[in-house]
């Protein structure tokens, strides 16, 4: 198995994904030995899921021996530590993130990387609003998609072995080129948060009373706008990497609500709902 070429696993930041990536590796795969790297106070409540916990002051150390690196720590910090990191890990050592943008993080580690030290971009699409190793769990990842976007000339063994890895953690990988993922995560991913703000924020409106839309709220308007709860560090560092993207979905959905509100009382809004009912249905 080709998972087998990892048997020292480092991971940095140990917040929702970072926490979640060690627990899911300690219960599907006992034996490998984990690495994790952050601060005392979450060292402290990870430390039974750790084969060895370090402080960031320590990463060459953490790093020294170490066959895969998960860096899960904001976008900021994946590329500040990019640079620092690409020399720390030895020869055939595999280094991915998971970070919701893709295009930066990888141009950067191309430019840093080589020697037989790789380095592939990774985003597990699975989250929660919540983040921190609190909220953390060990089936984090199942049955969900996990993006990869590793340069042309990536080798296929390393590649196949990170695959299979995951794999075991439940997850199915996709493999994308980086900008693609960055247009794709705009729609799916990153313009969503901002509807769900806007849509929240919409009933606090100057000159209406919020308080009785509060109360009246229910399920539909707690689904559409649970993700408008998500921390701002984390996404700041998201709009900003991937901007340009994110605009231009928000300009073409204003156009696409433009439509809905001439649809209106419209036999169109008919086939509105079926088309989306439809396509809702494959996912």
């Amino acid at each position: 198995m080709s998972h087998e070429r990892f048997q020292r696993i480092a991971v940095v930041g140990m917040g929702l994904l970072g926490g979640s990536l060690v627990q899911s590796l300690r219960r599907v795969l006992p034996e490998r030995a984990l690495i994790g790297i952050d601060y005392p106070e979450v060292l402290e409540r990870a430390r039974t899921f750790l084969d060895e916990a370090h402080e960031p002051a320590n990463l060459a150390i953490a790093l020294r021996e170490v066959d895969l690196v998960f860096l899960a720590t904001p976008i900021s910090i994946i590329l500040q530590t990019l640079p620092v990191i690409s020399n720390m890990v030895p020869r055939g050592a595999v280094v991915t993130d998971v970070g919701s943008t893709k295009r930066v993080v990888t141009e950067l580690a191309q430019k840093c990387f080589g020697g037989e030290r790789y380095f592939v971009g990774g985003h597990p699409m699975a989250g929660r609003e919540k983040g921190g190793w609190e909220n953390a769990t060990d089936r984090l990842f199942e049955n969900s998609a996990y993006v990869l976007t590793p340069a042309p000339n990536f080798p296929a063994a390393p590649l196949a072995a990170l695959q299979d890895l995951l794999h075991k953690l439940g997850a199915h990988t996709m493999l994308l080129e980086a900008e693609e993922h960055d247009r794709i995560a705009a729609e799916i991913s990153h313009m969503p948060l901002l509807l769900a703000l806007a849509l929240t924020n919409f009933l606090a409106r100057p000159g209406v009373a919020s308080a009785p839309r509060v109360h009246m709220a229910a399920g539909g308007f707690r689904d559409m706008t649970r993700v408008a709860a998500s921390p701002f560090p984390i996404w700041k560092d998201i709009l900003h990497t991937n901007h340009d993207n994110v605009q231009k979905s928000l300009q073409e959905f204003i156009l696409a609500l433009q439509q809905l509100a001439q649809n209106l009382g419209r036999e169109e809004l008919e086939a509105t709902f079926q088309r989306a009912h439809e396509l809702r249905k494959t996912f």
